[in-house]
């Protein structure tokens, strides 16, 4: 549990220390952007490998039994998450709209997922990436970095659609392989 632990901390951490804006900015200003991105990815990415390490290593104990209606809501949410995820990308009028679409797919995801999923590595995993998105999405306001920046056009918010669901069907058939975990038949 320890891993999964060290992995949130430092992922959560890691992508709330933007909003410090002050403290960003002053790194920033030492390190210069391109180094500082670097930095953001690479702390990312090892927080993110120290999650899979540690949710593969973390203890499957029930906390509770998932509730019977989780798994259809799973499915009937995961489509709009990935229409989300696209859309924070894009120019789409659901961006300039919800102004943090993938904070808000983050939420969604997480939420069903913990719903869906009553052992302990679930718990931590999705409860955590629950409330770090929750409290980004109220901390965001202070950030310019979220705002939409170009027009929305509504040809971006169709290929948000359609890329989105092409991807939540790609995950959906590949989930026993990328996941260990059968979400079909």
């Amino acid at each position: 549990m320890i891993v999964l632990l060290s992995g949130m901390v430092l992922f959560i951490a890691i992508h709330l220390f933007p909003t410090q804006l002050q403290a960003r900015q002053a790194l920033m200003g030492k390190l210069g952007r391109v180094p500082y991105l670097a930095l953001f990815a690479i702390i990312s990415l090892i927080g993110f490998m120290l999650i899979i390490k540690g949710f593969g290593m973390a203890s499957k104990e029930q906390l509770w039994q998932p509730l019977a209606f989780a798994r259809p809501l799973v499915h009937a949410i995961m489509p709009l998450v990935f229409i989300l995820l696209i859309s924070a990308y894009l120019d789409t009028h659901i961006r300039a709209k919800l102004k943090h679409p993938m904070l808000i797919a983050t939420c969604l995801w997480a939420l069903v997922h913990l719903l869906a999923n009553g052992d302990i590595a679930s718990s931590v995993l999705f409860g955590g990436f629950f409330l770090y998105a929750l409290t980004d999405i109220l901390l965001a306001k202070s950030r310019d970095t979220m705002v939409p920046k170009g027009e929305p056009k509504a040809k971006f918010d169709i290929i948000a659609v359609v890329v989105g669901l092409l991807v939540y069907g790609l995950v959906l058939r590949g989930h026993q392989t990328l996941f260990g975990v059968s979400v079909i038949g």
